[in-house]
This record gives C-alpha cells, sequence and structure tokens, in this order.
C-alpha cells in the first residue's frame, strides 16, 4: 500500500474540532477476519466496501488484509489507524491467524496507533485486554438493539452528538465478560451496553471497541437472515411463517435510514478525535522494534 509514514508516538485524543478533511487525507488498515468466500456467496460487495461506506472513504484509501484467508499481517503500520471486523468465527478459537491478530493488536496499541474494533474484533481487543470472551449466557442477538452509553460514554469523543440511547445493527453469539478495570494499555471503561453489558470499550486512549456493526446496512442483514433464517426460527427470534419474515425484514429496512446517519456520526467522531490527530507526516511505527 503506498501510504505515509506515521509517527503514532505523537499521537492525542480530543483537542480542536477538526474539519472532515481528515478523510482525503487518511489511510486506514482494515483487518478482515471473515473469510471471503461466504460473503461472496451471500451476493454481498467485499467487507472493505462495507467500512469504506461507513466511514465515507474511498476504497483505495483502506488497505484490507484478509487474516481469515490467511494473508499475512504487516511488520510496519503504514496507515493513520485500524479498524477490525467482525466474523463467523470465535475470538478464542486456537487458530494461528487468530494469535497473530491478536498478537498485532498488542503491538499496535503499545505504538499509539488509533484502533476501532467491531463485533469479532471487539472480542479479540478485548481478551488481549484482560477480559473473557464466551458464548453469551443469552443467547444470540441479531437484528435491531438498543445500545445504552454508561456516563463514561457520554463523556467520550466517539459518542459525541448521539443520544444516550439509540437504535443499532447486531449480530453475534459470543459475549464479553470480566472486564479489568485496567491493563498494560491504560485503563478500560464501558462505554455501551445492550442485552449484553460491555457492548463497548474503551482501552487505553487509543482503542475504542463496539460489539455492534456501525457497518452493517438492513441489505447485510437481510442476507445473513436469508442464509441463517432457519437457525434464527428455531433460535425464537423469527417467527416460521412469510409474514412473520416480511415483516422482519420491513422492520430492518424501516430502521435503516436512521441507524446509518447515527453510525457515520460516529465514524465521524472516530476520524475526528481518534485519528486526525495522526495525521501530521513523519517517522514509521515498526510494530515489533
Amino acid at each position: 500500500m503506498t501510504a505515509p509514514a506515521i509517527d503514532h508516538r505523537a499521537a492525542r485524543v480530543g483537542g480542536a474540532r477538526r474539519p472532515l478533511h481528515v478523510r482525503q487525507r487518511c489511510r486506514l488498515l482494515f483487518l478482515n477476519t471473515q473469510e471471503q468466500a461466504p460473503v461472496r456467496e451471500m451476493g454481498l460487495t467485499p467487507y472493505r466496501d462495507w467500512i469504506a461506506e461507513v466511514t465515507r472513504l474511498d476504497a483505495d484509501q483502506i488497505h484490507c488484509v484478509n487474516v481469515a484467508d490467511g494473508e499475512a499481517l504487516p511488520d510496519t503500520i503504514e496507515a493513520h489507524a485500524i479498524i477490525g471486523g467482525g466474523s463467523g468465527h470465535s475470538s478464542y478459537e486456537e487458530l494461528p491467524w487468530i494469535r497473530r491478530v491478536k498478537e498485532f493488536l498488542a503491538a499496535a496499541q503499545r505504538k499509539g496507533v488509533p484502533e476501532l474494533h467491531i463485533c469479532w474484533s471487539h472480542q479479540a481487543k478485548a481478551e488481549v485486554a484482560g477480559a473473557i470472551s464466551k458464548t453469551g449466557h443469552q443467547g444470540r442477538r441479531f437484528g435491531i438493539e438498543t445500545l445504552t452509553l454508561t456516563p463514561a460514554g457520554r463523556l467520550d469523543p466517539l459518542f459525541r452528538g448521539l443520544p444516550d440511547a439509540f437504535d443499532v445493527f447486531t449480530s453475534h453469539v459470543d459475549a464479553v465478560y470480566d472486564v479489568p478495570a485496567s491493563s498494560e494499555f491504560g485503563s478500560v471503561a464501558e462505554l455501551a451496553y445492550g442485552v449484553y453489558r460491555n457492548e463497548a470499550l474503551a482501552i487505553g486512549t487509543t482503542a475504542r471497541t463496539l460489539q455492534v456493526h456501525p457497518e452493517m446496512t438492513s441489505g447485510i442483514a437481510a442476507a445473513l437472515a436469508r442464509v441463517r433464517r432457519k437457525q434464527l426460527i428455531a433460535e425464537g427470534h423469527l417467527g416460521p411463517s412469510e409474514a412473520d419474515y416480511a415483516a422482519f425484514l420491513e422492520s430492518l429496512d424501516c430502521a435503516d435510514r436512521d441507524i446509518r446517519a447515527r453510525m457515520r456520526t460516529l465514524l465521524d467522531n472516530w476520524l475526528r478525535y481518534y485519528v486526525a490527530p495522526t495525521l501530521s507526516p513523519p517517522v514509521a511505527a515498526a510494530l515489533y522494534a
């Protein structure tokens, strides 16, 4: 990837409001932890395009490493920030690429690289900070869920301009438990909760994590519902009739516009308050030096 070398050690959070020409300048590293074949088989565009949509960046500003498909992680960060995505895997599976991703995320935070983690990556990053990820005791969450900010969440720049509670798209079976108050990266705080606690976390000053899917649209949720329909019926998320299924899809469509607007606000905040401070030129961050 052609991108400026960044001195992430100079990164800071907050400060004066930055204009969003950050979008024209920044380069992101996207860790795709979902194999590409199932996404193609559902008729969906590549995962990187979902990230481009919600960040409103051009796709060529996002360097995608398909780690679940075996692509190697870089030894040097040549992007301004990292986004980690969702996956059909569990973060506690004993797979070589999962171990490498966790090592990479720890090394990246030691260098001060801004991070935003979604669903699977939220769970993996929480584990890196000392929490536990496991099958959620209340079962699968799928479709639309209400996310409620904690007092810490209401103060965090990530949620600036958003209400104290708002609807989001979600899809997960595992959840995060036993979150420590501190880690080697700094303090750890719960920023928001849904049916499960710890659905958004602050890990130190540079990492923010979300169990929910800010990159998801009603179309993506509908495609997932189509391939999981029998399972969702068996678990009680959908009624068995065609009318039930049609009503569920309609509920996704009705919520789509408002959810996507709020998620773009969230990503705007992340770019402005976490990524923009890294945009000054200079010395590359060698992760394992």
